[in-house]
């Protein structure tokens, strides 16, 4: 049996793991296996001629972008979107239950709440707090002055919402803290200040499956990852139990269902959740 589907912004990093994984399935699964629809914003994307059918989409914020979406899930008969990218993962949530009505195709993505938050990194951070949950101390640039004399120098600094290192800096004196956040509020972002952990510390990233109806865990799988440009280029999977059991506990916490993906490091022996 062949179930079609869809991934979204294909020539991304994301989508290009999602279409390499559908096709390994092929390979292994002898019950069924996927159609791939590859659907891109640009016709020069790699990943859009690596499926089985490729589409043109417009930008999420583009006011056809439903009627874009919905086009293709009714002309191929599609079972499933994938999401490839983070700008389109809360507008594709918004409109789900919607495109399922109208087409049948389920988006895999999370509940809106968990995204509102999850993509928000001072809200992740209170939700964190509130939960008893170890985290990087973090602080609204209005409450710089405090946060510095609490923790000194050096800080992180990177726009609230963002992905992939994105506009990230680090700064070791008020000049430079002062620079980052006039550079985060330049490119139309808030600043959200946070504790600088060693380089040389251990990061982590931590995968999760949760069923969507009773909040529980399918798998997770924890790896130890190395970054180039805030994208991660070497990955070693450690059997790292304490950090994928915390993890999970966390993915639980923000609500979530499906994939979710948390971040944290090692700092002093001790794990700290990122985002």
């Amino acid at each position: 049996m062949k179930e079609t589907v869809i991934i979204t912004a294909a020539g991304s990093i994301i989508g290009e793991g999602i279409i390499k994984c559908l096709k390994l399935a092929n390979t292994s699964n002898q019950k069924s296996s996927y159609e791939i629809v590859a659907a891109d914003m640009s016709a020069e994307a790699a990943g859009l001629y690596r499926g089985d059918y490729g589409e043109i989409l417009p930008s999420p914020d583009a006011p056809n972008y439903y009627e874009a979406i919905t086009g293709i899930c009714k002309k191929y008969s599609v079972r499933a979107i994938f999401v490839g990218s983070d700008e389109e993962l809360l507008p594709l949530a918004k409109l789900a239950s919607k495109i399922e009505r109208e087409t049948g195709s389920k988006v895999i993505t999370n509940p809106v709440p968990a995204l509102e938050i999850g993509m928000d990194k001072w809200k992740t951070y209170e939700l964190l707090k509130s939960k008893g949950l170890p985290c990087a101390e973090s602080s609204l640039s209005e409450n710089k002055i405090d946060f510095i004399r609490d923790h000194g120098y050096p800080v992180v600094v990177k726009p609230r919402v963002s992905h992939g290192s994105e506009n990230l800096f680090v700064a070791r004196s008020e000049k430079e803290l002062e620079y980052a956040m006039s550079s985060v509020r330049l490119r139309g972002g808030e600043s959200i200040i946070q504790e600088y952990l060693k380089e040389d510390d251990a990061e982590y990233t931590t995968g999760i499956t949760l069923t969507e109806q009773h909040a529980g865990v399918m798998s997770s799988i924890t790896i130890r990852r190395k970054l180039k440009h805030g994208q991660t280029y070497k990955a070693f999977v450690e059997d790292a139990e304490l950090i994928r059991r915390s993890s999970e506990a966390v993915a639980l916490a923000l609500g979530g269902r499906g994939p979710v993906n948390i971040q944290s490091r090692f700092c002093n022996g001790n794990q700290k959740f990122l985002k």
